[in-house]
């Protein structure tokens, strides 16, 4: 019997989820094909069906995570008014939830410093996941004249807020990521209102908006 239309399609797109969840969980070195294949019930043989190397599965797991931590970060501002949205997802980044859960969490936060020592197309497709992050968060910041100052700060922030919180564990990882909070509420808040003085101080000029 044939397989049905569209098989080997869906076929890797499971081994890709399969192998995001386990490169956030147990990072680069503790990525098995053997084990992400026998994990959606394929034999190690038939991954070459899909990917050239193991380097191919891993650039392909580390944009499939990136996507799914973007979408997301968005379902959580969909609703809210845009002067609310980046504090939404300061909130929603730095919880309780996303530090115990890094297997459903963020790439950068969970492969970062692991991905900073490799190259090849792995550290492209990383890189490449980093941009985009930022190119996100710049959206999240319309008027202001600093904002891809300001969202490489952001990103910068809720990733090592994430790691530092990660590894000090217990309630002293929840203090961090408290601290990480408001710090970051306060800084992009301060950074609306000079903004906004800024304007104004050009009206008064006549230097136009």
């Amino acid at each position: 019997m044939p397989w049905p239309r569209h098989h080997k399609k869906q076929t890797r797109a499971r081994i890709v989820d399969a192998a995001a969840a386990a490169l956030r969980a147990n990072g680069i070195s503790g990525v098995s094909v053997a084990d992400i294949m026998d994990q959606v019930g394929l034999t190690h043989g038939g991954f070459y069906s899909h990917f050239a190397s193991k380097e191919r599965l891993l650039g392909a797991a580390v944009k499939q995570a990136g996507g799914e931590t973007i979408e997301a970060l968005s379902k959580t501002v969909r609703s809210l008014p845009l002067d609310r949205r980046i504090h939404a997802v300061i909130d929603n980044y730095l919880s309780v939830g996303h530090a115990e859960h890094p297997e459903r969490g963020c790439p950068l936060a969970a492969l970062g410093p692991e991905l900073a020592r490799v190259g090849g197309k792995v550290r492209q497709d990383f890189t490449r996941a980093v941009e985009e992050r930022i190119d996100w968060f710049r959206n999240l910041l319309p008027g202001d004249p600093t904002a891809r100052e300001n969202a490489v700060g952001t990103v910068a922030c809720l990733v090592g807020g994430l790691i530092l919180a990660r590894v000090v564990g217990g309630r002293q990882s929840d203090n961090v990521l408290a601290a990480t909070r408001r710090f970051l509420h306060r800084t992009l808040e301060h950074g609306v209102a000079d903004a906004g003085s800024r304007r104004r101080a050009r009206k008064r000029r006549g230097d136009g908006n």
